[in-house]
């Protein structure tokens, strides 16, 4: 019962308190600043407040960018602890980050993007490497014979080394081939450019942002919006956020 009372306690001050948190301190880096304003005067450098117009994509911004920081700062402390040989708390700092891996990173404003994979712990995989080293020298072809070679070495990746570092590029890879003037397979291309967001939500490719604009291609244009939406807040960096931001405008203009 006391437990419960506190736990009221603590929740009624955050309730409370949050509003003037908001307010208060900047969506981006947290650091404190006017009232009234959104981000502070070196995040209004790098972050549009026009690509982040409501208050559900602030706060999911500030969410994700939480989430990347903490991560990164983990990371940098593990491989600290290791250069100086410090055991001990290099196997804390281990610790908290496989902890930190198998936390689910739920999408809030999930509208169909399927099961995205959180957690996963990805490794470099030698023979992963060398497939897809393969895959893109055959991807390099013009040959169209060459370029489905290329998709066998990605999918092999996919099915027998599903821990590599490698899974995700080798679906973006496999989207690119079936996007291409060889085959203009825009659907089969969709899939794969979602796929490797899901099976790899951290990729550094516009992997949603290519998925919409093969719907929008094939005239898909509900999908379209709805992954271009997912792309604004979900993007990989500013200028993937900005230019699914365009893409997504530009659509809504276009079948009014």
């Amino acid at each position: 019962m006391k437990r419960a009372s506190t736990l009221l306690v603590v929740v009624c001050w955050l309730l409370v308190s949050y509003p003037a948190f908001a307010l208060t301190f900047c969506l981006e880096c947290f650091d404190r600043i006017d009232d009234n304003e959104k981000f502070c005067v070196a995040c209004k450098t790098k972050l549009s407040v026009d690509t982040l117009e409501t208050k559900e994509k602030q706060l999911i911004h500030a969410v994700t960018v939480s989430r990347e920081n903490y991560r990164k700062s983990l990371d940098e402390l593990r491989a600290y602890y290791q250069t100086i040989g410090n055991q001990m708390r290099l196997r804390k700092a281990r610790r908290e980050l496989d902890a930190l891996n198998n936390v689910p990173r739920p999408i809030y404003t999930d509208k169909g993007l399927g099961d995205v994979l959180s957690g996963t712990t990805f490794r470099d995989i030698e023979d992963a490497n060398i497939l897809f080293k393969d895959g893109m020298m055959y991807r390099r072809s013009l040959r169209k014979e060459n370029r489905l070679i290329a998709v066998n070495r990605f999918n092999k990746i996919l099915q027998e080394y599903p821990e590599s570092d490698k899974v995700g590029d080798a679906a973006f890879e496999i989207g690119e081939i079936y996007a291409g003037s060889h085959f203009r397979d825009y659907e089969s291309a969709a899939k794969y450019y979602i796929l490797s967001y899901q099976l790899n939500p951290d990729i550094k490719r516009a992997a949603l942002l290519m998925a919409a604009s093969m719907h929008e291609k094939m005239a898909d244009y509900e999908r379209a919006i709805t992954i271009y939406q997912q792309a604004t807040v979900y993007g990989h960096d500013e200028k993937s956020r900005r230019r699914a931001e365009r893409s997504l405008s530009a659509l809504e203009r276009k079948i009014k």
